[in-house]
């Protein structure tokens, strides 16, 4: 009984690895909605990204670029996007590399790069095409980014500063 435990585990894992190296689809447009469901940002490929009060009815603020994944805080003055390759990174990727970008009112405020989260490079995971760097990512109800990274460590950050907070 064991085995078939272990078994089906690793081979959703091994699935899901496989699943997360398909090409990502075409540029389209997204939406984040806050926790509290009152604020949205959409992201338009041809429009950039704006922020907006669903309870207004207003737009708060605007980013001229596109991004594929995004999280937006209660407040709707923060927002933070995601790597356009979501969980996976380059095989040749470099420290450098942006991961998340913490931004205020259009603003940049803050970066995390592959060098803040993975000082250890053996902490990635390799797929069949790039590194896994995450399981999970959200956006939580007191405003703090919750980011899963794939060894199962957690990490907060907080969305008005883009600085981690240690749980």
């Amino acid at each position: 009984m064991r085995f078939l435990v272990v078994a089906s585990v690793v081979t959703a894992v091994v699935l899901g690895v496989a699943k997360g190296d398909t090409p990502l689809p075409p540029s389209s447009k997204t939406t984040a909605t806050s926790p509290n469901g009152r604020i949205r940002a959409v992201s338009d490929p041809t429009s950039g990204t704006e922020v907006e009060d669903l309870t207004q009815h207003k737009v708060l603020w605007r980013i001229p670029d596109w991004y594929r994944s995004t999280f937006v805080a209660n407040d709707g003055r923060h927002l933070v996007s995601q790597y356009d390759g979501l969980n996976l990174i380059p095989i040749d990727f470099r420290n450098e590399l942006v991961l998340l970008t913490f931004w205020r009112e259009g603003r940049k405020i803050r970066e995390v790069r592959v060098g803040d989260l993975f000082p250890d490079h053996s902490i990635l995971l390799r797929t069949a095409s790039h590194y896994l760097w995450r399981h999970a990512i959200e956006i939580d109800a007191q405003d703090r980014l919750k980011v899963q990274r794939v060894d199962g460590r957690t990490f907060f950050f907080d969305a008005a500063t883009g600085k981690e907070i240690k749980a």
